[in-house]
């Protein structure tokens, strides 16, 4: 027992005097409930990529010709998508993880190739 309660006056509690108290008498069961339906799973929002709207260079249809090729001097003013579709006209695919310097020098070589 504890100071405390003594001194307040409040009964003491079994587990204070070590003596076990009277136990409850047993609970029933409770009554099954009724069962719920399952509930579906909610689904998941649809992820929408924005690298699915950038622009993919696309092989032409017609061979190339002489004249759709640019000169070399024009090479280093083109975006690496130009370059992408110069390259594939001349039967190379152009890695556009690469800077678009080393991409000119491959188009350069593969000009300098098909002369």
């Amino acid at each position: 027992m504890s100071k405390y309660s003594e001194a307040a006056g409040l009964p003491t509690t079994s587990h204070e005097t070590g003596v076990a108290g009277t136990t409850a008498p047993p609970v029933p069961p409770a009554p099954p409930e009724t069962v719920a339906p399952p509930v579906a799973p909610p689904t998941p929002p649809v992820y929408e990529n924005p690298l699915d709207d950038m622009p993919v260079a696309t092989s032409p249809e017609v061979p190339p010709t002489a004249a759709d090729i640019p000169p070399v001097s024009d090479l280093r003013w083109m975006s690496k998508i130009k370059l992408e579709e110069i390259g594939r006209t001349l039967g190379i695919e152009l890695d556009r993880r690469l800077s678009q310097p080393k991409l000119v020098e491959q188009l350069k070589e593969q000009i300098e190739k098909t002369k």
